[in-house]
């Protein structure tokens, strides 16, 4: 650099570093800080894998209340068709057996006119 122009003076690029002396208190302080510091990260990650959780609890929960749901309303709509069908038959019966009734009845009163 200095080759190309004569008037430039070479300078470092790096500075001497100091050789710093450390105040013991801020190293405890700093230790105690990071330490303070893991902990409540710790702390933080704990309470997040309970409330992951807790929420995944509720939602078993909630599925396990919708598959029962699922299974009652398919059970009373299986029992209201059973007794649909069975109060069909027994109104089918209940006719037929008028109508034999009726038969027989007016076979009766045909047989008393035809007496008289």
């Amino acid at each position: 650099m200095s080759e190309e122009n004569p008037y430039t003076t070479a300078v470092s690029v790096t500075n001497p570093t100091k050789t710093r002396v450390k105040d013991p208190r801020k190293v405890e302080s700093g230790r105690r800080l990071a330490k303070i510091s893991k902990e409540a990260k710790a702390r933080k990650k704990a309470q997040l894998e309970a409330i992951k959780e807790e929420e995944q609890s509720i939602t078993d929960t909630e599925d396990k209340a919708a598959g029962a749901a699922l299974v009652y309303i398919h059970t009373v709509g299986a029992v209201e068709a059973r007794h649909k069908a069975t109060e069909t038959e027994r109104k089918e019966s209940e006719d037929r057996m008028l109508n034999t009734l009726e038969r027989r009845f007016s076979l009766i009163l045909e047989e008393k006119q035809m007496e008289k």
